[in-house]
């Protein structure tokens, strides 16, 4: 499953999709932060969805953002599928209750990018057993 997403829009795709954030995060504008991805994913979006996933109160939500996720795993742009890892999924598998949680939702890519940055950074124990086979 090819993805159209493209690094130059994502950040303003990912506030089109997840209106959500702007009204958590009402104080702060953004749509100015929009062209800067990686302080988007950092600074706001991780923080909404480890939220998510830490109370797992709104399912359907918690549905649409792993749906994002995969479809940013899918990315034949690269800077997309980096800025999953190094904003996403870096910090969701180095914290071993957080990615077991995460684990149902996501999709065969996303997976395959979590071992990926799991065995990267030495964390491959906090993957759900079974799940650490890189292949």
């Amino acid at each position: 499953m090819k993805s159209g997403l493209i690094y130059k829009d994502i950040g303003n795709v990912l506030l089109d999709r997840f209106p959500e954030l702007q009204r958590k995060f009402v104080s702060d504008d953004l749509k100015a932060e929009a062209p800067l991805a990686y302080p988007l994913f950092e600074l706001f979006f991780k923080h909404f969805f480890f939220g998510l996933l830490d109370t797992n109160n709104d399912a359907s939500l918690i549905g649409r953002v792993f749906t994002f996720l995969e479809e940013m795993a899918n990315s034949p742009d690269r800077n997309v599928t980096d800025l999953l890892g190094i904003a996403i999924l870096e910090p969701l598998v180095f914290q071993r209750e957080r990615v077991r949680r995460a684990w149902k939702y996501m999709g065969e890519k996303t997976k395959k990018l979590a071992r990926e940055n799991a065995y990267s950074g030495g964390w491959q124990e906090n993957l759900p057993p079974g799940e650490a086979n890189p292949n």
